[in-house]
């Protein structure tokens, strides 16, 4: 008698971070066959090439794993999302980028030997995710101050000092900070301000902060936050709100909009340029940001 063995697809960028999770490998691979998965091993080659694979091969798998940063993880979920609802497999996340902000908020080890026994002793749990003008985001689309820092910053520094390199790289822009004139359609209100950073979140931890929009998040709530933060009045104002991402608390909360909507729509006076997970999203004079709840089922130990 052969006993059915759950089939794994495990799909890696061995770049990621300080590219640590090649010199583990074996090691995760041990523990996922002993726990009975038949694994197959993917290592990704550029962007996006771990999307294209998963979504060729997804339905021929019980369980997809993917190892690398927030960037790899929306590959992974976006590759899934395109086939339909009952035939998805549960997602499991070994984090090995500099930030790893999703990972946070699931109580992800950062052990990635550890967050391999984590997915074969949790269980799959619904999310929500993200859409952003027809395309995925797993937690955050952000635009402004300091938000394309994640994918300038270079991969060699970010290797060498993970997430002080973002701290390096944000401290070199300030000087650069410009407010957007946006308006802003969400639970029926029109808010029209200058703005100088805003993010639509599902996620406790941002840009590896932790305290920017409370501890009141739901991962399969059918809810995301949204914060955005005014233009500056003066000089002093400005450096507050820079001491606020350091410090990771906005103390004056009259420069802050924000609430939880399942839906929002934001228009710009001129294009403006979104990060969507950490990655580039593209420039934009008109969005759309809808909630897809439970959309797919995330491996935690823990119910999200």
């Amino acid at each position: 008698m052969v006993l059915y063995m759950a089939k794994m697809l495990f799909v890696f960028n061995p770049h990621s971070g300080k590219a640590r999770i090649k010199y583990l490998l074996l090691d995760i691979i041990k523990i996922f066959t002993r726990a009975g998965y038949d694994v197959t091993v993917y290592p990704t080659k550029a962007p996006r090439d771990g999307y294209e694979y998963v979504a060729r091969n997804v339905c021929e798998y019980d369980i997809v794993v993917c190892g690398g940063g927030d960037g790899m993880l929306n590959e992974t979920v976006d590759a899934v999302l395109t086939v339909p609802k009952e035939k998805r497999p549960p997602i499991g996340y070994i984090p090995s980028g500099s930030t790893n902000d999703f990972a946070s908020t699931l109580e992800i080890p950062k052990n990635m030997k550890e967050a391999a026994r984590y997915i074969v002793n949790g269980k799959p749990h619904p999310c929500d995710v993200g859409d952003f003008n027809g395309r995925t985001f797993n937690y955050v689309a952000a635009f402004g101050a300091f938000t394309d820092v994640s994918y300038e910053t270079p991969q060699d520094m970010k290797n060498i000092l993970g997430h002080q390199a973002y701290i390096i790289e944000a401290a070199k822009r300030v000087t650069e900070i410009r407010p957007a004139r946006l308006t802003i359609n969400v639970n029926g209100e029109r808010v029209e301000d200058e703005f100088i950073y805003g993010m639509i979140s599902n996620s406790r931890s941002v840009a590896g902060m932790k305290n920017l929009v409370g501890p009141d998040v739901g991962l399969n709530d059918g809810l995301f936050e949204l914060t955005f933060i005014k233009k500056p009045k003066n000089p002093m104002d400005l450096q507050q709100i820079v001491n606020g991402f350091i410090t990771q608390s906005i103390q004056d909360k009259s420069q802050v909009f924000s609430c939880k909507c399942s839906r929002a729509e934001i228009e710009s006076s001129e294009e403006t340029d979104w990060v969507l997970d950490g990655e580039y999203g593209g420039s934009h004079k008109k969005i759309t940001v809808e909630v897809k709840r439970s959309a797919i089922e995330l491996i935690t130990e823990q119910r999200i």
